[in-house]
């Protein structure tokens, strides 16, 4: 769903996608969310007035993408307001990389064991609905009604 750009793109995605699945069947979905863009790019990265002189922020910090900017940024009441409209149910919405980008660098340091128990706290907190809106990425998991 990352490089559809407007509202109307993703509900014709969703609903082509529910469309061709048999009852029963699994949907997922995968999207770019917005507030680690605003936290890497904007702020950690020192690309603050760029963002604002091209004017790709709206007043309550929600990203603009347009298609040159290649992905589309959402957040995770966004993805349940596309699926409410769908006859699906939702399995799981996860975090898929999690606190990972923010911690890229240490990762790429830790020994297997620590790196094991990372990748056990991953898995641990990876759908916490106070988490997922931080990850860079995640994916809807959904069963067609």
């Amino acid at each position: 769903m990352y490089h559809l750009y407007t509202w109307e793109e993703k509900l014709r995605a969703l609903s082509e996608a529910v469309r061709v699945t048999k009852k029963g069947g699994i949907i997922m979905v995968a999207y770019c969310m917005n507030d680690p863009v605003i936290i890497q790019y904007v702020f950690a990265a020192g690309h603050l007035e760029e963002v604002l002189a091209g004017n790709m922020l709206t007043r309550d910090w929600h990203t603009i993408s347009r298609e040159r900017d290649l992905f589309e940024m959402v957040r995770p009441e966004e993805i349940a307001s596309l699926d409410a409209g769908m006859p699906v149910e939702r399995l799981k919405l996860v975090a898929t990389d999690g606190a990972s980008h923010y911690m890229s660098g240490i990762i790429d340091g830790m020994d297997d064991t620590t790196f094991g128990k990372w990748i056990e706290y991953h898995l641990a907190v990876c759908e916490r609905e106070d988490l997922i809106g931080a990850s860079n990425h995640t994916l809807d998991i959904l069963r067609k009604l």
